[in-house]
């Protein structure tokens, strides 16, 4: 059982979020550098060809006027730390012994090509092994530290405290921490006690939802790769588009729903519980979710494909192909929307925006790319077809299923991306929602990523998938046929008239 760890009882100006283990001694949060010195090394991030420590580079910080309570994310990762290991060459990671991702070999001199597959076309034998990598995952501990307290009651002069956590849990809880309900607005004196939730959420309804999902994969396929030990392992996807119902649903792939245990689990996850279950109610005391209470305590994971009464008809099935044809259709990346202000935090009323169509905000089952009020389709809809745990913003990676769902949807970016042979340069700059600028740090990965590192071609990271060309067209003749005919027969996206 991981255990809950003290770390420092002193206070430090500023916060920590979630940190190397090896950077959380009181010398470096007092010094606010994280730069180890690796092993066989004599010097900090391995010196001279490999890495070296150095001051980061203020981030780019959003307009955070209006916001009160906890804004440590703003300012990621400036709060904690601002030293840290540049790596040089390929090397990466946060003290410089893991190769850039797609690249390998003691010098990451060596180019390597990874294949994501549907999941449909794995042998048994290859499914058991990939499910048995997740259960690896929950029984391995990450060498990061999660924190129990925000950084706003240290300010109080109560000590900072962080948490050790399964490399499972870890990357449940970075999808949690992105995009917690966590800035609180006070409305009148301190005695009042109204409040009232401001949004910011990083990593959704907004230009870097495919970037940050793109970076989030990446890592949990590296950390996979490290505890399986299998150099070559890659996240299956799971191609949803079209089908009657949940192929996936089921023992034999990654559990099906008790209808008569509200809809739990079953299969070789049955046991898994939700990180974070209750966390309105933490947020609404001013807490964090820092899984102090044993996972066990949790409730299971649950999900009921196809049966939330709350979306009526929208969400009783999958998306179907052609909406993804209409996505591919459009060329326009992002565009701010008409209503957008810093304090909705929110660009999902964007029209005729790939990003927002793919996402789920804009209409793709009627081809017309409009954002709707209470319109949930491609991605969003998956989410919400399946109901329970994954139907749960802050929660819904706690459900293995999620990322299986994330590889598809990034399967669908990529083959945007491809077709249109997209520039960086074409992700937005300015006026976007806060941390999804182009050179915003990605909250709250560490080492550092900007969102522009990432609105790139999968080959870049030496990844591909494993039914696409290099247009991004399907290999199948078949499907290929019917999507080119499709996403040339498709309508032009028109905006709103005023």
């Amino acid at each position: 059982m991981l255990s809950f760890v003290p770390i420092i009882s002193f206070f430090v100006v500023g916060n920590y979020a979630f940190v190397p283990k090896v950077c959380t001694s009181i010398d470096n949060l007092t010094s606010k550098e994280c730069c180890p010195v690796p092993p066989g090394s004599t010097e900090k991030c391995g010196g001279s060809g490999r890495g070296l420590c150095v001051d980061l580079r203020p981030p780019v910080v959003d307009n955070i006027e209006g916001f009160s309570g906890d804004v440590d994310r703003f300012n990621w990762p400036m709060t904690f730390f601002n030293r840290t290991c540049k790596c040089l060459g390929n090397f990466d990671g946060f003290i410089c012994t893991f190769c850039k991702f797609g690249w390998t070999g003691p010098n990451c001199d060596v180019p390597k090509t990874r294949t994501r597959r549907n999941i449909l076309t794995m042998t048994r034998e290859e499914i058991d092994e990939f499910i048995g990598y997740f259960h690896q995952a929950k029984d391995t501990g990450s060498d990061y530290m999660i924190p129990t307290t925000l950084s706003s009651d240290t300010d109080k002069g109560k000590d900072q405290h962080f948490n050790e956590i399964n490399v499972y849990d870890e990357f449940a809880w970075y999808h949690y921490y992105v995009s917690r309900e966590n800035l609180v607005e006070t409305e009148g004196n301190d005695t009042d006690d109204h409040q009232s939730f401001v949004f910011a959420d990083f990593a959704h309804e907004g230009p870097s939802f495919p970037t940050w999902h793109r970076a989030y994969l990446l890592l949990f396929e590296r950390a996979l790769q490290k505890v399986s030990k299998d150099k070559d392992l890659t996240i299956p996807y799971w191609d949803s588009a079209g089908e009657p119902n949940c192929t996936v649903c089921n023992d034999e792939y990654l559990g099906g729903s008790n209808g008569t245990n509200n809809h739990t689990v079953t299969g070789s996850f049955s046991d898994w519980r939700v990180l974070c279950h209750g966390h309105e109610e933490l947020t609404k005391s001013g807490q964090l979710c820092g899984n102090m209470i044993n996972s066990y305590a949790s409730p299971p994971i649950t999900r009921n494909p196809g049966g939330d009464e709350r979306w009526k008809q929208q969400n009783k099935r999958l998306p179907s192909k052609e909406a993804v044809y209409f996505a591919l259709s459009v060329r326009n990346y992002d565009s701010v929307p008409d209503d957008f202000h810093h304090l909705n935090n929110s660009w999902k009323t964007s029209h005729c925006s790939f990003r927002n169509i793919l996402e789920g905000f804009a209409d793709s089952e009627n081809k017309t790319g409009l954002y709707m009020d209470l319109v949930h389709q491609l991605h969003n809809g998956v989410h919400l077809y399946l109901n329970g745990t994954m139907s749960s913003l802050a929660v819904a990676a706690s459900d293995p299923i999620f990322f299986l769902h994330h590889a598809n949807t990034d399967r669908i970016f990529e083959k945007w991306l491809r077709r249109y042979d997209v520039s960086r340069d074409e992700f937005p700059g300015k006026s976007t929602p806060t941390g999804h600028n182009r050179y915003s740090y990605m909250v709250p990965f560490f080492p550092v990523y900007t969102n522009d590192e990432f609105f790139q071609r999968s080959e870049h990271f030496g990844y591909t998938y494993n039914d696409i060309d290099s247009q991004g067209l399907p290999l199948d003749p078949i499907e290929r046929e019917r999507e080119v005919t499709s996403v040339n027969g498709m309508e032009k996206c028109q905006m709103p008239t005023p």
